[in-house]
């Protein structure tokens, strides 16, 4: 009498010897390229996700100790840097990312570390967004002024807000421009200290930022991607705005006077916003009236 095996053993069996084909294994491979196209850039875009969430915080704890700062000083928003001293004998010390020190307690060195660095900054994407038609329009306006040499300083990969210089603007009650679409007005609300390696100071054109003089908080930039860096022979740089466009998956992350923070599309500076007496301003900068 034959032996009676299960079901399932008997088809198990009935395959012995089988082989995958040539063809069998070349669907087999054309199926897994096909998914990995389709799933790596997916990956990709979790991760710079996840690099621009800790940019945010980053940037948030930068605002706060930024707050705190102004609480301790009058009410004051720190400017991006200070008037040369002779008695400074370390460049490092000029700057906010050194300022801030004594409530970040990260950075502050050079290269930019810590809270003081985004993960996603790369000099590549700031010259990207730099030759955009819509920010400078010319891929190598950046070449001369990125650190690149041994006296170099690199501080971090974020901009903080500056003052604009009184005497380059038209209208101090309006801002800077002329209240057209093409050249809309903007007034922005950092402090501005001079910092010149001769020709001395010039008083008249420094002076502090109030918080509370910003009229809209909510619309104006205090920190963002960019960056602040020193080019030796060249010039000291703060910058961030349309330079940030291609920082965080084709757009920049800012926090703003009343402390929130977000991811703005491509170039922020390009918002515009036109008041009741039909002048356009420049939405995300603009702090007057």
């Amino acid at each position: 009498m034959p032996t009676k095996y299960p079901l399932h053993t008997r088809l198990l069996s009935s395959r012995k010897g089988h082989a995958f084909t040539l063809i069998e294994l070349l669907i087999v491979i054309a199926i897994i390229a096909i998914l990995a196209a389709i799933l790596m850039p997916v990956f990709a875009q979790a991760r710079e996700k996840a690099r621009s969430v800790s940019c945010i915080s980053n940037l948030k704890q930068i605002s706060n100790s930024l707050v705190m700062y102004g609480q301790d000083y009058d009410d004051g928003v720190l400017a991006w840097t200070k008037r040369i001293d002779p008695t400074v004998t370390s460049r490092r010390h000029l700057y906010w990312t050194w300022l801030l020190q004594p409530y970040l307690k990260n950075g502050g060195g050079t290269p930019a570390t810590g809270v003081l660095e985004c993960p996603s900054w790369s000099t590549d994407k700031l010259v990207k967004a730099v030759g955009a038609p819509d920010c400078y329009n010319d891929p190598t306006y950046l070449n001369v002024y990125l650190p690149n040499g041994p006296n170099d300083g690199y501080y971090s990969s974020y901009g903080m807000i500056f003052g604009v210089q009184l005497e380059d603007i038209n209208d101090p009650a309006s801002g800077f421009g002329d209240g057209t679409q093409t050249y809309p007005y903007w007034l922005t609300g950092g402090s501005n200290w001079i910092m010149r390696d001769s020709g001395g100071p010039r008083p008249d054109l420094d002076y502090t930022r109030r918080f509370g003089e910003i009229v809209r908080p909510a619309e104006n930039i205090l920190v963002g991607d960019g960056g602040t860096w020193f080019k030796s022979g060249v010039a000291s740089i703060t910058t961030l705005g349309c330079e940030s466009a291609e920082m965080h998956i084709k757009g920049g992350n800012f926090v703003f006077f009343d402390g929130h923070a977000k991811w703005i599309a491509r170039n922020p500076e390009r918002y515009l916003m036109q008041r009741k007496d039909g002048a356009w301003v420049k939405k995300f900068f603009y702090w007057a009236e």
